[in-house]
């Protein structure tokens, strides 16, 4: 059997409390010749007699008198059914998805989360490590289906996503003060010459990253090529090594601010820059949880003057 639309039993009820197809379809704004063939999609469907035309003014068939009470109940249990969905993208209470990179993390433990969580004290929030890849840097990153909102240092390769640009983000060359007193630069490009702690997803092939250098005053980019014997996806990883003197490594100041071992090395007058993007559904198809969330992620991170670790 078909099933009956909600929109034609609503039709029905008008028409049997009005009497009329006329004064009907003045109701709901339809022509008379719609709201009859809405009715006859009804009977149709049910393959029985509803309305008695030949009473003046209309009314029901005796199944129709039957019928009745059951259709006013199931409209009205679809109703609340619709209702309670509403209520719940309403409220901002339940689950919400944030995927970020590791780094980023710590950033939002102290930075995102005390505010959001003390703002919205019904949510629950899970924070899932999705690492950039090399080719997310080109092809655009992946948006995982359990993810409610996804931060990240590239564009989504779904179009039908919106990619909000919320920050950009200085980064810096770490190492530890025997290992810079020991390999020595004054220019970008002497960097090139000395052991780096490379990332994974920046990795144009084995075993090289290439930064870009960008002076503060000038806006002049350098683009400097640098190697090392260790490689990885996980940054926190990669602090460590860094920690034990094996190389330099580029960085935000923010996650490595409570590491005393290493320390930033970059002349002030130059800086390596990327842009931090939120990245959400489209906002008709967001629980309302998810869209407060997201509007508040997206403020906190707009107004806050600190870096964001990369």
């Amino acid at each position: 059997m078909k099933q009956l639309k909600i929109k034609d039993l609503k039709i029905l009820l008008d028409v049997v409390a009005t009497q009329s197809f006329s004064l009907s379809a003045k109701n709901v704004g339809l022509t008379q010749a719609s709201i009859s063939k809405s009715i006859a999609a009804v009977e149709e469907t049910l393959g029985i007699k509803i309305i008695d035309r030949e009473k003046r003014p209309i009314g029901l068939t005796p199944f129709g008198e039957t019928l009745l009470p059951h259709i006013k109940k199931h409209i009205h249990e679809n109703d609340e059914l619709f209702e309670l969905v509403e209520n719940y993208k309403k409220a901002p209470v339940g689950e919400v998805n944030i995927y970020s990179p590791s780094g980023m993390q710590a950033y939002l433990a102290d930075t995102i989360l005390p505010p959001l969580l003390h703002r919205f004290p019904e949510l629950n929030v899970t924070i899932t490590t999705s690492n950039l890849h090399q080719a997310d840097y080109f092809k655009g990153i992946s948006f995982n289906n359990s993810c409610d909102i996804l931060i990240s240092y590239s564009p989504p390769h779904n179009h039908n996503l919106i990619a909000r640009k919320v920050k950009r983000i200085r980064l810096d060359v770490f190492a530890t003060r025997a290992f810079h007193e020991q390999h020595p630069f004054t220019t970008p490009e002497e960097l090139s010459r000395y052991p780096f702690i490379l990332l994974s997803a920046m990795a144009n092939n084995s075993y090289v990253n290439v930064f870009e250098f960008t002076q503060t005053d000038t806006t002049d980019v350098k683009s400097v090529a640098v190697t090392g014997k260790l490689k990885f996806d996980n940054l926190y990883t990669a602090v460590n090594c860094c920690r034990k003197g094996m190389g330099y490594m580029v960085a935000s100041e923010l996650l490595l601010q409570d590491v005393s071992e290493i320390r930033p090395v970059l002349p002030p007058e130059w800086g390596i820059y990327i842009d931090c993007y939120v990245i959400y559904r489209s906002r008709k198809n967001l629980p309302f949880r998810v869209q407060s969330s997201l509007d508040y992620i997206i403020e906190l991170m707009a107004n806050d003057g600190g870096a964001v670790p990369a």
